[in-house]
């Protein structure tokens, strides 16, 4: 099944109003406080809780237990109630809740691709709004830089978010923050000239002085005030003063909105500083559409810099070909759903159907990596459900999706595997009817 996310993005962002009050973006930094619960092992069993953690994947780890492990650092993520430090093990992505400031304390301020060692511990939390349900996750004590990384950055990546304004799911773009705490003069030019003609979510606003600009994300994100201002053309120029190719391209400057019919995203964005031989490499992956033509295209490009002190030259640059398709614009069809929304949807169904039940009150209920468990109040497993097992089958109607699903359950009686089939209709990109169609019990 293919999910064309991006193209979901660009046509939604286009039926936003223009004329909206918008300022730079700013990063604001506070303290979250962790709620602590208490999660209780069986009455009748007095060893410790036996998790499993993507750190550890061939291992049991322990609640409360400390342990150290390596990583490759990727970047914080501060966009919800408790922050993320993410990063790979073994090639493995991986993420721990945390919470130090890393933007005034060096010490933390890690780059993509620096090897950190890393305190952490599962423990307990509870999410707020939703305290009825406990999540065990992986929590960071404290972590150290004990090598510096020498890969491609990740300056921009895109990730699945929802959007509380369009009621709807969307593809997101996300800027590494940490290296833009770092970033150097050259590296900022050489983005920002990668950005000066592709569209980086802009949107129509007002600056301070009342006049209606364009802030596109890229732009305000290296500091360069709106597209197009004073401000961004005089940092380009001087910096790509002995660069006549790059200053014939500054000359006219392009406004690209969300809004616009025919427009163009970057998928992604890399970066990689050769500090030795003074040169700056940025691969990036660039997606456009026509929403009048239900077409889009997308091709991959290498730019090359040379630079200095004071400026830097474009030196050399290498396209792919370009490759086009027809599109589905409708954002309710199955293919612009994110799989994840299919996960929650049934997750919640599951639990409302256990809500029915006079003991509901006793359970305890926890969901952490995509796996719903369901205790009795004596300790025992009553049902768990492993979401990231869930097959999902298409039907003859392009609307309706057939979800499998294990649960693995019973109680002290012994548990047993059962695979339990959902017949889910897709209303529209946030309404669906699912019906429970079969259980079959497994050998």
């Amino acid at each position: 099944m293919k999910y064309t996310y991006i193209i979901l993005l660009l046509l939604v962002a286009a039926c936003r109003q223009e004329g909206e009050q918008k300022e730079i973006p700013k990063t604001k930094v506070q303290k979250t406080e962790m709620v602590h619960e208490k999660v209780d092992t069986p009455e009748t069993d007095n060893k410790p809780t036996k998790l499993r953690s993507a750190l550890r994947p061939d291992e049991s780890v322990y609640l409360n237990q400390t342990y150290t492990d390596t990583l490759e650092f990727s970047d914080y993520e501060d966009d919800f109630d408790y922050w993320f430090l993410k990063g790979r093990k073994n090639c493995a992505k991986v993420s721990l809740i945390y919470n130090w400031d890393w933007r005034n304390n060096q010490d933390y301020n890690f780059r993509q691709g620096d090897l950190i060692a890393v305190q952490w511990k599962m423990d307990s939390i509870v999410n707020p709004g939703d305290e009825a349900i406990v999540q065990i996750e992986e929590v960071a004590i404290t972590a150290k830089k004990i090598a510096s990384g020498n890969k491609p950055i990740t300056f921009l990546s895109r990730k699945t978010v929802y959007d509380e304004g369009l009621k709807a799911e969307v593809s997101s773009m996300v800027i590494n923050a940490s290296f833009c705490e770092n970033i150097s003069n050259p590296e900022k030019a050489a983005l920002g000239f990668v950005a000066y003609d592709i569209g980086n979510e802009c949107e129509w606003g007002y600056d301070s002085k009342g006049e209606r600009v364009l802030w596109c994300r890229i732009v305000s994100v290296l500091d360069l005030a709106h597209q197009c201002s004073d401000k961004q053309i005089n940092f380009l120029r001087k910096w790509f003063a002995k660069d006549t190719v790059a200053l014939k391209k500054l000359e006219s400057c392009p406004k690209l909105p969300n809004s616009a019919t025919v427009q163009t995203t970057f998928d992604e964005i890399l970066i990689q500083n050769n500090k030795a031989e003074k040169t700056i490499t940025v691969s990036y992956k660039v997606t456009g559409i026509n929403t009048r033509e239900s077409k889009s295209w997308d091709w991959s490009q290498i730019d090359v810099f040379e630079y200095n002190a004071e400026n830097i030259v474009l030196v050399d640059s290498k396209k792919s070909d370009v490759s086009e398709d027809e599109i589905n614009m409708n954002p309710d069809a199955v293919e612009n759903i994110a799989p994840q929304t299919f996960v929650l949807v049934l997750k919640d169904h599951i639990l409302n159907e256990w809500k029915e039940q006079d003991n509901f009150d006793t359970l305890k209920i926890t969901f952490a990596n995509n796996v719903l468990n369901i205790k009795g109040h004596n300790g025992f497993t009553l049902s768990n459900y492993d979401f990231n097992e869930m097959v999902i089958n298409g039907t003859d109607d392009p609307q309706v999706l057939y979800l499998t699903i294990g649960n693995e359950g019973g109680g002290a009686g012994g548990n047993v595997m059962v695979e339990e089939n959902y017949r889910l209709t897709v209303l529209d990109a946030t309404d669906f009817l699912i019906e429970k169609e079969k259980t079959k019990v497994l050998d």
